[in-house]
This record gives structure tokens, sequence and C-alpha cells, in this order.
């Protein structure tokens, strides 16, 4: 087939299919673009207005942010496909398919969705709680539609799907205002025990992190081990002052121990000669 020929032919329809397409494209590409814009000030406005209203916290209202951000984006979507002229009912059977289709590759995801709307209602843990989900700690920053972000002590941000948070163990160490902070220690079986439980519990005398209610700290001999004695230090305090007053005490009672005269045992290695051996 002669080139002229084809280019003749093709070149004056492909300009004409490109006169009634690009308009559409870019109105498409306008719409989504300013569309995702307002939806997203439309998620923040959400989240600030849900937090004025009564018995909605911080964290249920960003999770209701990230719902109108998504319900938002998907409005947007249809209206760009529309812009193109492509029909909703086509629209609508696509999508149709594709839910069938993803639904079995997504199960964990829709699984996540469905336990971030759990997580939401029952709120067993709020932006701020210091937590423990499926063995990562750390505290809150924000629950969303499918996880739970979350930041350690160490600055790394974790991103935990709420289907593992809502369908294992959460331990919360914010639901109340105070912990209890329990410390073992060995003393030498030689030492005086009222004299090692004296200089143990004098670690948590006169800081004023440490609380007497509902109990005042004490220390009692809780294990007679191996090679020592075991003390136990019980303690109260806030969650906040948890790790700094857990290091504080050790090296407070390791002082104490030894302005006492108190010994710490500690493994030893003995190596018996073999008659003959080498």
């Amino acid at each position: 087939m002669d080139l002229n020929v084809v280019l003749e032919t093709w070149v004056p329809q492909l300009i004409d299919w490109a006169q009634g397409f690009v308009p559409k494209l870019i109105l498409a590409l306008v719409i989504f673009y300013v569309g995702r814009m307002i939806v997203r000030k439309l998620s923040g406005a959400t989240v600030n207005a849900s937090k004025r209203l009564p018995n909605i916290d911080e964290t249920l209202a960003r999770f209701l942010g990230s719902l109108v951000f998504f319900i938002g984006l998907m409005a947007v979507l249809v209206a760009s496909l529309s812009a193109m002229n492509i029909s909703l009912g086509f629209i609508a059977t696509i999508v149709g398919a594709l839910v069938v289709a993803l639904g079995f590759a997504l199960q964990e995801s829709l699984g996540d969705l469905a336990s971030g709307i759990m997580l939401a209602l029952f709120r067993p843990y709020k932006v701020g709680d210091e937590v423990e989900i499926n063995g990562e700690r750390g505290a809150v920053k924000r629950l969303d539609l499918f996880t739970t972000t979350m930041t350690t002590v160490d600055g790394l941000e974790l991103y935990i799907g709420n289907g593992a948070a809502f369908g294992n163990t959460i331990k919360n160490y914010s639901a109340f205002k105070h912990l209890r902070l329990d410390m073992d220690f060995g003393v030498s079986y030689d030492a005086d025990l009222d004299v090692a439980l004296d200089a143990i519990k004098s670690a948590a005398q006169g800081d004023e992190r440490i609380r007497k209610k509902p109990e005042e700290p004490w220390a009692k001999v809780t294990a007679l081990g191996d090679s020592a004695v075991n003390i136990q230090l019980r303690l109260w305090c806030g969650w906040k002052d948890y790790r700094p007053i857990k290091a504080d005490i050790s090296h407070r009672v390791k002082v104490a121990l030894d302005k006492a005269g108190v010994s710490i045992p500690y493994e030893h290695c003995m190596i018996i000669p073999v008659e003959g051996g080498k």
C-alpha cells in the first residue's frame, strides 16, 4: 500500500479524533485534580468539624475524614470519566466486574476496611495512646480506613493493617492513668535480706513520678533462685513515666546495694580439668 495513500487516509482521521478526544481528556484531568483538591479540603474540614462535636475524639474525627476523602475521590473519578462521555452504565459494569475480580485478590484489604470500621466504633485505642499491636509498640498517630499508623520511641513510623490490629491482642498502655512497674533483682544468699530489701525500696523513695496509689512501693522476696535470692520491687507510675523510671530505678538500685554492701551474684563458668585430657 502506498505510504502517501495511508497518510492521506489516516492522518485526517487521527486529527479529527484528537480534536474530539483531547479536549475531553484535558477536561477530565482538570476535573480530577481540582476535585481531588476540593475533596482533601472537605476531608480536613470534616476532621475539624467533628472534633467540635461531643463524644467524638481525634481518632474518630480522622477516621471520618478519611471516609469522606475515599467517597469523595470515587465521586471525582466517576465525574472525570463522565466528562470523557463514558456512560455511567458502562462504568457501573466495569466497577462491578472489578469488584468481583478483585474481591478475591483483595480479601485482606476488604478485611482491613471492615476492621477499620469496627475500630472506629469500639475505639480500643485513640490518637496519642501508646499501644502494642501485633507485637509492635508505639504511639498511635492516625486511624485510617485500611491502616493504623504508629510512631515508635526510636523514630520509626509503622503502618499496621486494621485487620491485624482488630484480629489480635491489643495492649493499651494509656487506657488508665497509671501503670504498675515490677522489677526483679537478685542478691547473694550471704546478704542480709532486711538490708537488701530496705536498699532496693529506697531506690523508689523521693521520686515525685512514683505514686502512692493504688498502693505505695514495696519490695519483697519472690523466689529463691539457683544462685540468687530474687527480690521484686513493685511501684505505680503514669504511663508516660514508665520507661524513664524503669531506667532510673535500675541505676539507683545498683548504687543502693553497693552502698549497703549487698552483692549481686552473676553466673560463673567453672572449668574442671579431666585427668589425661588436653
